[in-house]
């Protein structure tokens, strides 16, 4: 593709999505979507002009025919025929939209569910050693009368004569469905369902102890676009010899596959906690794609039988395929190459399904032009297709680091590649343990990026009543109850970070945020009874874009830590209210004044005597945008996260028992660079915090860029103990935790759940399903667990 194409192939795509956002909002007229359309259409017209047919691309194109088609007599229309083994007999399960379900062997009629249904997918369910024994079929389908995405199981009952039944184990309500797909993912079904809308919603359906239901959970809807005909879901594990009780252990990789009769063939991270982003992999003028299909290799080895996954080409990785009607072919993709194979009869291929029987793969084909269904034995053609593999660079499948792909310009082309369709950002899971969320809280008021930092406030003479204290970065501060409920929203602005300190006064503790809409600090009495907080001042500041914020008593004094995006570091100390008349409210933009640290206020700015005012004690800079901070105060040593770099520290022991007036210009530490981002921690480094296990202090960091955290010691040499997860509690309905920005631990006794402690996590993609940001509650006790496992692991 040249530049001049490429750039109106993107210009294209944008203006098809802008006329779908209009076209979906109630006060755009269907006239003026349509005309929007027009305008994208005539560019993608005048984008495929200047483009090269297909046969001068260097996507590989084998002879006029490479594969041999056969009509499929057994599938009626667009339906599908899918063949298992299970318990020592060969099940065939066909789908369609006139018969419905059928079950059958090689010779009789076993059971038939009438309706009116497209296939989404069938998968045998296997034991955790992989045999068939005891297996079942997991049938999904669409059935278009009831507008219900249903699944069945289907399996033999240990009786004498092995009787074939089909049972309804879920019905989940859908307004229409243009393509749907699903895959089995360790024994869990996932299926994507989008609409005319070009509303993609993503389901995780989840079996009972019995296997007789299966509770079906709305994870995500996305906004992608007209144009979507079919989608298709691929599964990696990471390792392609290893069996199916060994794969439920490694790193699950996921990609939707979408077929884009305007753009081609695109792949974005199925993982619902992931970047919504996509990739465009395959792009040809005059191409329109419509169907897409997957073939996972270790899916596929638990259906071949005969050979180990080491002695079957086909089963090395991932395989995807697709079909466009302007051409009498089928292209397959993996992670190396792109191949084009000819069929030898002239159809016009709408959509394409693989299947596996005995060593034999196949792909059905439907036909536009005669409304029949063709399949042929691509068996070879995959084996083919993966020699890409010998001259690729080798993979160390230890690592499972991925970074980013760069594909040529022209996206047909057959480029030697070492990565995966899409972006995923991984690092080494080796040594990741999955925590569980037991709530989380409300969700914020405003869309987007807004949700940020959490602080804990600790009721000392009622533990259980003890707050969780959330920042909204577009306009308030909220407080929670420990099972996440709202309890009162202070609409001070954009405050982005916040802390807590302690017996500010006999009646009150004090929460400090950065609020970012008077580059201030909004200062917060917080009732010791009740946990009401009450709003005080905001404290000026000279930073130019106020950012993160960490609040730390020592010596009976009171101090922020607060940043810039520009890496600069302001240390104050907050004065006693006696002192407030004395010293100044932080009001300064003067160089005189920035540069000697002095910031008393003129007479007509001095606060109030029942005002909080401070004092500047410390001016220094990072090398690159901060935001997290925490401070260990019985060693006296902050840590700070520069979020592309890593973590600095800082001595704060100069504060011994010195007022503020004493403290002007004394401060003349140096922050050092104590932990650089490595692998697996990816940055951002986001939130920061501590946590004692077992008498000994743990800085946990947010490894924003991964979904992780990472566990470190707190003392030299630093060591990293571990990287954490969070994933979805199922039982609970929540789901798991991505992108974190800001952290916060506490070992106090909380009472009940969080007896040992707590661990508090911002949540940047809230799914199960999508709404709004919110935050997630650890229990303590998980987190010392995990911990725990990692000193055990590094003293064997």
């Amino acid at each position: 593709m040249n530049n001049t194409q490429s750039k109106l192939t993107r210009i294209t795509l944008r203006t098809r999505q802008l006329a779908f956002c209009f076209a979906a909002m109630a006060s755009v007229s269907a006239p003026a979507a349509a005309q929007l359309n027009t305008i994208a259409s005539t560019l993608l017209d005048y984008a495929s002009s200047n483009t090269a047919p297909l046969k001068e691309h260097n996507v590989a194109v084998l002879t006029a025919a490479d594969l041999t088609l056969v009509e499929n007599t057994a599938v009626v229309g667009m339906g599908s025929v899918a063949t298992f083994e299970v318990n020592g007999r060969t099940i065939n399960i066909t789908i369609s939209e006139t018969n419905g379900l059928t079950v059958s062997d090689n010779k009789n009629l076993l059971a038939t569910q009438k309706g009116h249904f497209v296939d989404a997918g069938s998968y045998l369910a296997v034991d955790e050693s992989g045999h068939t024994n005891n297996a079942y079929i997991h049938t999904l389908v669409f059935d278009i009368n009831s507008q219900q995405i249903r699944s069945y199981r289907i399996g033999t009952e240990n009786s004498q004569n092995h009787t074939v039944s089909i049972t309804q184990t879920s019905a989940t309500e859908v307004k229409d469905s243009e393509a749907l797909c699903s895959a089995n993912i360790g024994g869990k079904l996932q299926f994507i369902n989008i609409d005319a809308l070009g509303m993609l919603t993503q389901y995780l359906a989840l079996p009972d102890k019995s296997d007789s239901t299966h509770t079906v959970y709305h994870l995500r809807t996305l906004a992608i676009g007209p144009g979507i005909k079919s989608c298709a879901l691929g599964v990696s594990y990471g390792a392609d010899q290893e069996g199916a009780a060994q794969r439920d252990k490694r790193h699950v990789e996921q990609t939707i596959y979408l077929a884009d009769e305007y753009a081609g063939v695109w792949a974005m991270p199925a993982n619902a906690e992931a970047e919504v982003e996509r990739s465009l992999i395959f792009n040809q003028a005059d191409t329109p794609v419509e169907g897409v299909a997957t073939l996972n290799g270790l899916d596929a080895h638990t259906l071949i039988m005969g050979k180990p996954a080491s002695e079957n080409p086909v089963l090395q990785g991932q395989v995807t395929a697709w079909v466009s009607p302007e051409h009498k072919g089928m292209w397959l993709h993996n992670t190396c190459a792109t191949t084009f194979f000819g069929f030898d009869v002239n159809i016009a291929p709408e959509d394409i399904a693989l299947s596996v029987k005995s060593d034999t793969v196949y792909a059905n084909i439907y036909d536009d032009n005669s409304g029949s269904t063709f399949t042929t034995d691509i068996t070879q053609a995959i084996a083919r297709l993966n020699t890409c593999h010998e001259s690729a660079p080798s993979l160390d499948k230890r690592t499972l680091n991925k970074t980013p792909i760069v594909i040529n310009e022209n996206l047909t082309i057959e480029t030697l590649i070492t990565n995966d369709d899409v972006s995923t950002n991984k690092t080494p899971m080796l040594s990741t343990i999955e925590l569980q969320p037991i709530y989380e809280t409300d969700v914020v008021e405003n869309y987007g990026d807004a949700a940020d930092d959490p602080a804990i406030w600790v009721n000392k003479s009622h533990p259980s009543k003890s707050l969780v204290i959330g920042t909204n970065k577009k306009g308030s501060l909220n407080t929670y109850n420990l099972e996440g409920e709202l309890v009162a929203s202070h609409k001070v602005g954009r405050v982005n970070n916040v802390g807590v300190a302690y017996d500010w006064a006999p009646e009150h503790d004090i929460a400090v945020a950065s609020n970012r809409s008077s580059n201030s600090m909004s200062v917060f009495f917080i009732d010791k009874k009740t946990g009401e907080l009450t709003f005080n001042t905001n404290l000026p500041t000279p930073l130019t874009d106020i950012y993160g914020l960490c609040v730390f008593t020592t010596n009976n004094h009171t101090q922020v830590l607060v940043n810039s995006t520009d890496g600069r570091y302001l240390r104050y100390q907050l004065n006693p209210l006696t002192d407030v008349n004395s010293k100044a409210s932080a009001k300064t933009n003067s160089k005189a004044n920035r540069d000697t640290h002095d910031i008393i206020a003129s007479k007509t700015d001095r606060a109030s005597p029942s005002l909080v005012s401070a004092t500047l004690i410390h001016d220094f800079h990072l090398p690159s945008q901060p935001e997290g901070c925490v401070v260990d105060t019985d060693t006296q040593i902050a840590y700070l996260g520069e979020e592309s770099a890593g973590i600095w520290a800082l001595d704060v022991s100069e504060v011994k028992a010195k007022s503020s007036s004493m403290l002007n210009k004394t401060i003349i530490q140096t922050p050092t660079l104590i932990i650089p981002i490595e692998a697996p921690v990816t940055a951002d480094i986001e939130g920061l915090s501590l946590f004692d296990v077992d008498g000994v202090r743990y800085l946990i960091a947010s490894s924003q860029g991964n979904n992780q955290y990472a566990v470190y010691e707190s003392k030299a040499p630093y060591r990293l103990m571990g990287m954490v997860s969070i994933g979805a509690n199922y039982d609970n309905g929540i789901d798991g935790v991505s992108e974190t920005d800001g952290l916060e631990t506490t070992n106090v006794n909380l009472g009940g759940l969080f007896k040992n402690g707590l661990f508090v996590v911002q949540d940047g993609r809230n799914v199960m399903p999508s709404q709004r940001q919110n935050f997630k509650l650890v229990a303590g006790d998980d987190v010392a667990g995990a911990i725990r496992t990692f000193v055990i692991t590094r003293t064997r």
